[in-house]
């Protein structure tokens, strides 16, 4: 099922603006769409994968992410 929520990224955290009303620990896909100014391309390999670590690594430190299932990064 796929349904639009608008949310604040706010300390390593995506809060959602509005109650999404699911189960404690249901695993979501987020596709994130932010303002052009923050945009960046990188193209280079390292520096794209330093980058998405680092997302990672505060997704986990997230109190939502204390008992969802962990996301790898893979190329």
């Amino acid at each position: 099922m796929f349904k639009k929520v608008k949310a604040t990224y706010s300390n390593g955290t995506f809060i959602p603006n509005i109650p999404c009303n699911l189960p404690d620990n249901t695993e979501v896909e987020l596709m994130v769409n932010f303002p052009s100014e923050y945009a960046q391309d990188v193209l280079d390999p390292e520096t794209r994968k330093a980058i998405l670590h680092e997302l990672l690594t505060r997704m986990r430190q997230s109190s939502l992410m204390a008992h969802a299932h962990h996301a790898t990064v893979s190329e």
